[in-house]
């Protein structure tokens, strides 16, 4: 199992974050997708066509996020658990 960290700008982005990973309809994320990074700001779309933007530390951060989503997306990854503490968010995957 490999373990990514992910500094948010504050304990509520992290939340937010674990939360919005976490969302799974039939063993499937319930995300679809990165709309857009813009400097820190990362917006991901959902399956039911809502849009949710997570405020990252710095720009590189929310880029390493993109990328991370992009890998979950692709299956190139499986989450298998998701907490916060403070600002940050630790995902545990294979």
């Amino acid at each position: 199992m490999d373990v990514v960290k992910f500094e948010c700008d504050d304990k509520y982005e992290a939340e937010k974050l674990a939360w919005l990973l976490g969302m799974q309809e039939d063993s499937l994320n319930f995300m679809q997708g990165v709309a857009a990074v813009v400097e820190n700001e990362i917006v991901v779309n959902l399956k039911d066509r809502s849009s949710h933007s997570i405020l990252m530390k710095d720009q590189a951060s929310a880029n390493r996020l993109k990328v991370f989503i992009e890998d979950i997306l692709l299956r190139k990854k499986t989450i298998h658990e998701i907490n916060f503490i403070d600002h940050v968010t630790k995902i545990c995957t294979c």
